[in-house]
């Protein structure tokens, strides 16, 4: 197994391509318990836009599938709760932190190490009246980070 650097992962990023004039939505979403609730801005994802399906042990063993807010600051926020309250955990080589509500347990987001690139991960089970059966998925070789 090869070690892949910093910089090499942000050159390969599995992130699905976007222009100006990709048609978004603002999406809503949060916990099990309610504890924590979002809303993110985000290419429509029922027409076809892809969402990640990982193959790293995480992912796998918690189901999740995978969006990415490439501008945090402007097109993610909490509407209730706040990051901060989040419980964090990190493995293997602590470039991404994954946050859980306390609470409940959900798997709601995930950051990279800004060193990698500034964006965030949600959970798009995480998101409210999203049809995951009917989303265009795209499998990423997680394992291999």
């Amino acid at each position: 197994m090869t070690s892949t650097t910093l910089s090499e992962m942000q050159n390969n990023s599995p992130i699905p391509p976007r222009t100006a004039d990709t048609p978004t939505k603002v999406y809503k979403g949060g916990c099990h318990c309610g504890k924590f609730e979002f809303e993110c801005r985000h290419p429509v994802l029922e027409d076809g836009f892809e969402v990640l399906s990982c193959n790293c042990s995480i992912c796998t063993q918690r189901g999740y599938l995978l969006i990415y807010i490439l501008n945090p600051a402007t097109d993610f926020k909490f509407t209730k709760g706040s990051e901060v309250e989040l419980t964090q955990y990190q493995f293997k080589r602590k470039v991404v932190t994954h946050m859980f509500c306390p609470v409940c347990g959900s798997g709601i987001l995930a950051k990279v190490d800004p060193r990698v690139n500034n964006i965030l991960i949600v959970n798009a089970r995480a998101i409210s009246e999203l049809d995951v059966q009917k989303l265009t998925l795209k499998t990423v070789n997680g394992r291999a980070l």
